[in-house]
Formats: structure tokens, sequence, C-alpha cells
């Protein structure tokens, strides 16, 4: 198997809660500090880890997506769109879709909504995958409800040992992020989960799945800023921690 990675952004969702925002524009196009998410995660994919090439799944507004990025060459990657034409099935759907692209290669997820600040992300693929099946990000916050709204993570040293998407409770102060990297093989289990009758799945309760089947799973420690953009707010608060970080480095 190749050490190589490649990128994997599922894109499909409308994100109707942060509208009115998204009722012209992609989430993953949402501007912070001039420069669309998207962009920002292939920026580190091909800088942090060394990924030149990506698959972006389409749904909402897709076409503005590919017509802004095009084949990828003006960013230092080799881009690749595929349509996720049934979104009922869950956001595992949008990642089962880039498995023919993976070719023996480990695979890094990461939502178009999810945004990192000075953080060491790109870390996340340096990961034992002799030793783990996958790995997902995570890191402590002081507000409960973030986690209710994302996922709840909980640990054993450096092995996760459950998830929980849109926990009714939290067991710690652990939020999970939509951000994984995972091996060729859980792209096959992904597939066997569908074609065994699951006529939707989320990809966090996937893992979880994979986990209570004996898969090692890694916890890796996320440092730096990060806030999921599902809402009207948290895209506020990225575009001013962004904006904050460019003038305070501007100033040293």
């Amino acid at each position: 198997m190749s050490n190589k990675l490649i990128g994997i952004i599922p894109a499909a969702g409308s994100g109707i809660r942060a509208r009115p925002y998204t009722y012209e524009l992609h989430k993953g196009m949402f501007l912070i500090d001039g420069k669309p998410n998207i962009e920002r995660h292939i920026d580190n994919m091909r800088d942090a880890m060394d990924i030149d090439e990506i698959v972006i799944i389409l749904g909402y507004m897709g076409e503005t997506i590919r017509e802004y990025f095009g084949d990828g060459s003006a960013f230092g990657v080799r881009l690749h769109y595929v349509e996720n034409q049934h979104l009922d099935k869950g956001w595992a759907w949008s990642v089962l879709l880039a498995k023919p692209f993976m070719a023996g290669r480990n695979g890094l997820i990461t939502l178009a909504d999810e945004f990192y600040l000075d953080t060491n992300i790109g870390a996340i693929a340096d990961t034992d995958f002799d030793k783990y099946s996958a790995a997902v990000a995570m890191k402590p916050v002081d507000d409960p409800e973030l986690i209710k709204k994302n996922f709840s993570v909980e640990r054993d040293g450096e092995r996760v040992v459950r998830l929980v998407e849109n926990p009714v409770s939290t067991p710690n102060d652990l939020l999970g992020m939509a951000t994984f990297v995972v091996r060729p093989d859980v792209m096959a289990e992904l597939e066997a989960a569908f074609d065994g009758g699951r006529p939707t799945l989320d990809f966090v309760t996937f893992v979880d799945d994979l986990i209570r089947q004996g898969h090692a799973v890694a916890a890796f420690d996320v440092e730096g800023d990060y806030i999921n953009l599902n809402d009207v707010a948290s895209m506020e608060a990225a575009q001013d921690a962004a904006i904050r970080s460019r003038l305070l480095g501007a100033s040293e």
C-alpha cells in the first residue's frame, strides 16, 4: 500500500443552519478573510500533508465549487468531482463515492465546513496505519453544547473506544471533529455496510461500528483554533479569528 494520501472533501450538504449565507453560496465557499474554506482545506492538504490529488463530492450548489476550482492546477493539485445524488443516505455515502479514486492509498477525509486555523491538523497523516485502521481528530472544549452539535469521543490513551454523533449527554470534554484518515480496507467495509442494506449511514456512526467490530482507531489531538461552520454565528467567529490571526502575524 502506498504511503501517499488522497484528499476527500464531502461538500454535498445544503447548510440549512447557515442561512441566509447559504441561500446564494455553498457554506464551503464562504469567504473567510477573503478565501473560501474549501480552498483552505486544499492549501493545508497540499502544504502540510503532501497531498496532490483530491476528490470533492458535490451536491447543493456544486457547480459553483467546480467553476471556482476547475481541475485544481491553479492550486497545485489535481481535483476530481463526484456528484452525490442520494443525500438521504447520509454523509457516509459521500465518502464512499471517493472509493474508486483511492488506488491503495489512505484517505484524508474532512468536511467542507471544518475550519482550522494555526493548527497541527496536518500531523494526523503521521498516524501509524500499520497499527490503526483510522484516525479521528478531537480536542477538549469548555462548552458541552458544541459537542452535542457534533460528536463525542471516549478514549483509552491514544485509542478511541467510542464515538457518538449528536449525543444527548456528554461523557467528557472531548469534541470530535469531522476529519478522519482511513485505510483503503475501511472503504471496503463502508461499501459492505451499504451493500448489506443500510439505507442511510452517518460516517461517525460507521466508525463507531468499526470500533465495536474490533478495529483500532487512533485519537489525534488537535492544537490551535477549530470551528465547525454550521450556523451564522460560527461563520462570523471564523471570520474574526482569521482576520485577527493575520493582523497579529503581520505585526510580529
